[in-house]
């Protein structure tokens, strides 16, 4: 019986051996490449992770810092404290300070706010129309104290004797919430116009109020005035006429 030859298997060639050590190396390469690539991906979101948490506990801390700053001016502005004895001028001066220190730590659309009054209590109109002003710019969204604010800033703008501005302003009041303030507007707005002399225009403001808004709790003061307004222009049209009487021959 003839006997099976086994054949040896053929040995790598020497070119083949070293084609896949390169391509060994290659991968081994590439696996080193993209570990570094994870690693300095993973630096970098645990580098970011750790920033976002150190500017939420400064800005927490910044305004933890700011509102126990604010609550002190809010004390004395308010004479809730221990200065309620002092005057009131000494109590927003110093108000005012603490406004300001509250804002150079954060800035809240009260602290803002007030710090205006501040300067409107103590007739510095320029500077309380600034920080009204400031308000406007920073804190336009917060629609609880918008319509406070266009309210002094107009006021102010009057005191100051810049009325187109303080009109401006007026208008500006009557477009927030869609229109809910605007009767409030027309008031200042007739206010105005009737310390000014211009009794036809403020006759139209308050004529305005009455007619849009007879359940605002403008509408009696304005009622008043154009009672009072309609009767004296009635006076003085009569003081006016000719006295009648047959022609002499």
């Amino acid at each position: 019986m003839p006997k099976t030859i086994k054949k040896k298997p053929a040995k790598k060639k020497p070119a083949e051996a070293e084609e896949v050590k390169h391509v060994a190396l290659q991968a081994l390469d590439l696996m080193k490449k993209r570990q570094r690539q994870v690693i300095i991906i993973v630096s970098v979101i645990a580098v970011a992770a750790l920033l976002l948490t150190a500017f939420r506990f400064y800005s927490s801390s910044q305004t933890g810092k700011a509102y126990a700053v604010e609550r002190e001016a809010d004390d004395v502005y308010y004479a809730a404290g221990k200065d309620k004895a002092l005057p009131a001028t000494e109590r927003w001066k110093k108000a005012l300070d603490l406004y300001k220190k509250s804002i150079d730590i954060k800035a809240t659309p009260t602290a803002l706010f007030n710090l205006g009054n501040c300067y409107y209590n103590l007739g510095d109109y320029d500077n309380a129309i600034k920080q009204y002003n400031v308000f406007v710019n920073k804190f336009g969204s917060n629609r609880e104290i918008l319509p406070l604010v266009y309210q002094k800033l107009a006021s102010a703008y009057f005191k100051s004797g810049k009325n187109d501005k303080a009109l401006e302003a007026t208008g500006n009041l009557a477009k927030v919430g869609g229109g809910a303030f605007k009767d409030t507007a027309l008031l200042l707005e007739a206010r105005y116009y009737d310390s000014a002399g211009n009794t036809a225009q403020a006759l139209e403001k308050y004529r305005a109020l009455v007619s849009e808004f007879p359940a605002s709790t403008w509408s009696a003061e304005a009622g008043e005035k154009i009672a009072r307004m309609t009767k004296q222009n009635n006076a003085g049209s009569t003081e006016q006429k000719p006295a009648g009487g047959p022609a002499s021959k």
